[in-house]
């Protein structure tokens, strides 16, 4: 339904952050309840977890027989099953024991020498063999302790598909501060504007992401991915990157599925808090620009103080504010004035003294009995708060290569970023589990950027020099995600063995920009009466202040159906049917207004004293607001994907393993522009709509214990995102380019092969190198279209090609010299290639990369834990190579980002048991990064170095 007023739309938007709000009250009122009900669970006692799988299938083991058997024979055997999905939790008193771990069809396993510890947890998973293999007890002597990074190469082993993962532990041994930064060194994934993750050089249109198993509502105007920059990195559990299709993923599956996981649940009582203070070199303790606004900025709730008047909106909520004499067509220059006043006349930054960044984070979590039954939970929380300061050059150049404009640019930001995620776990039955997670994130990003220089396509008439523009501009933006999902996992037994699943998920994202505020004054000359040339700064014509907002809505309902089988000798499989339906509704306001100056004001004067109440009194030549809104800058818009599967587990023997698919995809676009003064005419409407059948297979052959042949074949989809089948115009320019929309836009379709192999000589190591290959049917690209100015425009291409070469290294340097064995190294690269072929266009390069793809990426990283394990040294690597930035002008060569290298260090410390301390210094090379057209650079800019120490304590 299209919104019938203006003040229609803002009161859905202050609904919105009113549930935003709520829900995040809520998750810390759930916390708080959660830990007085854990505290009457404390004893002297400690746990022992895991899971038991098959090492053959990777499988879970449901009800297999675990015991502890005391080393003390007077205390009596503690011991239990396993639940359906291979995992347990024992509790026993402090101790020695020997675990047993038994299932019918595999052999035993006896494990001496577990110490239970009073008050702590025991992480502990293990993987029986099969009876037929195995006719011997295995038994080991070791005191057990689980790794992550360990915990997550054991699964990547078992996988049925290529991919890759990063653990906490890689994250904790890094200084990334969030999502995006931690996923740049997975190998062949990049990352583009500092938050879209770009998977073997396919841009953030070709892949899907996931958090906590929800396709996540995106805060984004032209995007339909969450940027990862939302998600803090001490939130992370893991990162999954799954390479190859499988039917029960999403179908726009092209460079990968990025799967993102928060928080688990700890077993056992558990509690952290953490802080970081860092030192950005370039920023901390200089004088930065700023501006006037209110206290509830520090948190990033900045939005409500800058929202449109509430003057305004009682006179002209559902009308254009527009001078007329005419009081049915809009308003008298009085009136108009009047408006003008009721905003805050803040238009100039002031300096301030720029802060430390800092960080903070609480984690608390435990598993009890609740009706007798496993019942546990997990609440993290976590905010930060930083400032940067950067020097950019940006430049612009004709199809001659005669400057066009030339600019310094300034940017000073200050950002605020909370978070917090809730999870709960309930074992109605061993046989039965719900889970219901819940994840916040809101963040605000406070902008004054300034840039200043000559613009050629402007000539002042006394000197014959070009215009030198001096534009201020103030942007605040909040977004803002909240999402949760509710699943049951279910053992049926009696009907065929079979495993049923279900979730039902709901996602809100929110983008408010409220005031943006913007002046140029342009430098001219006049003659003197001595005929000499005299240089002023004057207000070049209007201020402009934009009102934005986008409210987007996601509803997911899954399920699936597994049924396990066995054929004799060739081992056992299963197959699955599942349903989804993903259901996304966007609406996006926009609303503009000119500011004019009094006609008798000094031009040569600030915009406050230009737009002060004396400059606006309503008189003749008074200054005064007027609409600027266009009728294509509002719309909404709505998708639905609704899709089908069948996918089979099939067993070859006990050394080759396949997974064999198909996924039938209904997906229906709709978007309608329409006037927000007349909503009942639609100015501008895209659809598409299309049913695809997309079938995969991926096969694994064992060729010893521990080395994989993978290989995989599938075909995938890419749609467009939202915004690209509407024909508006977008309201940034870059480089010299208005972006537009095409509802002739059609999805994109890619077949994908894949072949790696990979080795695992030991638990903490890999040895991989794999090759890709994807085919594009009509991708969709950025071309350059004739026009005044030009405008670039998505389109479907021709034909697009892309491959290349993965290899990757994790292995301890102990095994080439004893003396390191306290070395290892976390290694990584990616050789690209892709080809993309334009239909004529009559500007740009009609054949050229990927657009934002590196022609290389590598990753490296060394480190040394000591003896104790109680210290830790990382040096961590990145080489990004060179990639298309923007298609060139007319006959002008296209755009290519340089390649640069960064280099960072992390120190962790555990001086006593509970106490962590880490040093982290990041981005020691500062390296320039410079955009080239040929030999002249477009633009430049460094990020500056920054050192940061970060204190943690807790169990």
């Amino acid at each position: 339904m299209i919104r019938t007023s203006m003040s229609r739309a803002m009161a859905e938007h202050g609904h919105l952050r009113r549930r935003l709000l709520a829900a995040l009250a809520f998750s810390l009122l759930a916390a708080a309840a959660s830990a007085f009900m854990a505290s009457a669970a404390l004893g002297a006692t400690g746990k022992i977890q895991g899971k038991v799988i098959a090492t053959d299938t990777g499988e879970p083991i449901g009800f297999a027989d675990v015991a502890l058997i005391p080393a003390d024979t007077t205390q009596r055997r503690i011991g239990g099953l396993t639940n359906a999905d291979g995992t347990f939790l024992l509790e026993a008193p402090a101790g020695r024991y020997t675990l047993q771990v038994r299932a019918l069809s595999y052999g035993r396993k006896t494990i001496q020498g577990v110490t239970i510890e009073a008050g702590k947890l025991l992480p502990f998973s293990t993987g029986l063999e099969s009876e037929a293999i195995v006719q011997e007890e295995v038994v080991v002597e070791a005191r057990v302790r689980q790794n992550t990074e360990k915990s997550l190469l054991a699964a990547r082993k078992k996988a049925s598909t290529v991919g890759d993962a990063v653990s906490s532990e890689q994250v904790r041994k890094s200084p990334d501060k969030d999502a995006a930064e931690v996923l740049r060194r997975v190998t062949g994934l990049s990352i583009s504007e500092g938050k879209y993750v770009f998977v073997r050089g396919l841009g953030e249109r070709y892949s899907s992401t996931e958090v906590d198993g929800v396709r996540l509502a995106s805060p984004e105007q032209n995007k339909r991915v969450v940027p990862l920059d939302l998600l803090p990195a001490n939130l992370l559990e893991n990162i999954v990157v799954q390479k190859t299709y499988t039917a029960d993923r999403p179908g726009e599956f092209g460079g990968g599925d990025v799967q993102v996981r928060t928080k688990e649940f700890p077993g056992a009582r558990t509690w952290s808090f953490s802080l970081s203070q860092a030192f950005d070199e370039g920023t901390t303790f200089r004088r930065i620009r700023t501006y006037r606004a209110t206290r509830a900025d520090a948190l990033g709730f900045g939005g409500d103080s800058r929202a449109i008047p509430g003057d305004l909106l009682a006179l002209a909520a559902d009308r254009p504010l527009v001078l007329s004499s005419d009081p049915d067509r809009g308003f008298n220059i009085s009136t108009l004035a009047s408006v003008a006043r009721s905003f805050k006349n803040v238009w100039s930054p002031s300096l301030a003294r720029a802060l430390p960044n800092g960080s903070y984070s609480a984690t608390y979590g435990d598993e009890l009995k609740l009706f007798g039954r496993p019942f546990g939970f997990v609440q993290s929380l976590s905010f930060g708060r930083s400032y940067n300061q950067q020097h950019e050059a940006e430049r612009f150049f004709s199809g001659e290569g005669e400057t066009l404009y030339d600019y310094d640019v300034e940017r000073s930001e200050e950002s605020v970023q909370l978070g917090g995620m809730t999870a709960l776990s309930y074992r109605l039955t061993p046989r039965h589990s719900l889970h219901a997670r819940g994840m916040y994130t809101h963040d605000a990003e406070d902008e004054v950027r300034v840039y200043r220089g000559p613009d050629h396509n402007y000539i002042d008439a006394a000197s014959g020099e070009p215009v030198v523009h001096r534009s201020t501009r103030l942007m605040y933006v909040e977004r803002s995600v909240l999402s949760g999902v509710l699943e049951g996992r279910h053992e049926l037994p009696a009907f065929l063995a079979s495993k049923l699943d279900w979730k039902v998920s709901q996602s809100l994202a929110n983008r408010d920009q409220p005031d943006r505020r913007e002046t140029i004054y342009d430098r001219n000359s006049y003659l003197d009466g001595n005929g000499q040339l005299v240089w002023y700064w004057g207000f070049a014509s209007t201020g402009s202040r934009e009102f934005g907002t986008l409210d987007d809505r996601g509803l997911g309902l899954e399920g699936s159906w597994s049924v396990p089988y066995r054929l004799g000798a060739l081992g056992a499989g299963k197959v699955a049917v599942g349903f989804s339906r993903q259901n996304k509704q966007r609406d996006n306001f926009y609303r503009r207004f000119h500011f004019y100056p009094n006609s008798q004001s000094d031009p040569l004067a600030p915009p406050e004293s230009l737009f002060s109440d004396r400059n606006l009194d309503g008189t003749r030549n008074t200054g005064y607001v007027e609409e600027g809104t266009l009728d294509i800058d509002n719309y909404e818009a709505e998708q639905r994907v609704t899709a089908g599967y069948v996918s089979a587990d099939l067993s070859f023997g006990r050394r080759v393993r396949g997974t064999f698919g198909v996924r039938v995809e209904h997906g229906f676009q709709d978007v309608r522009s329409f006037d927000l003064f007349d909503p009942s005419r639609i100015t501008q409407r895209g659809q598409l709509e299309n049913t695809d059948w997309l079938p995969s297979g991926n096969l694994t052959v064992s060729v010893t214990d521990a080395l994989n042949l993978r290989l995989g074949a599938s075909r995938t989809l890419s749609r467009p995102d939202l915004n690209e089948l509407s024909p508006s115009p977008a309201l940034e320019y870059l480089a010299g380019l208005r972006k537009s929309g095409n509802p002739d836009l059609e999805r994109a379709t890619i077949d994908n092969y894949d072949i790696r192999l990979e080795a695992f000589p030991t638990l903490s190591e890999v040895l991989a190198a794999g090759f890709f290959f994807k085919r594009l049917h009509e991708p969709i690209e950025q071309v350059i279209q004739d026009g005044s100015p030009p405008i670039l425009v998505p389109r479907n291409s021709a034909y697009g090609r892309n491959l290349g070469v993965e290899i990757e290294a994790r292995a301890g340097l102990g095994r080439l010299w004893r003396p390191l064995e306290r070395f290892a190294v976390n290694s990584n690269a990616s050789f690209i290639s892709s080809r993309v072929r334009l239909e004529p266009t009559g500007t740009g390069t009609a054949e050229h990369p990927l657009q934002g793809q590196a022609n290389f990426l590598v990753n490296a990283a060394l480190s040394y834990t000591s003896g104790s394990g109680r210290t830790d040294v990382s040096v961590l690597v990145g080489v990004v190579g060179k990639r298309l930035d923007k298609l060139g002008l007319y006959t002008r060569p296209d755009i290519y980002e340089q390649p640069s290298t960064s280099l960072d260090a992390t120190v962790n410390l555990t001086p006593f048991q509970g106490l962590r301390m880490k040093l982290a210094a990041k981005n020691l090379l500062d390296p320039q990064i410079r955009s080239l057209q040929d030999d002249l650079e477009i633009s430049s800019y460094r990020t500056g170095r920054s050192y940061s120490i970060g204190l943690g304590y807790g169990s």
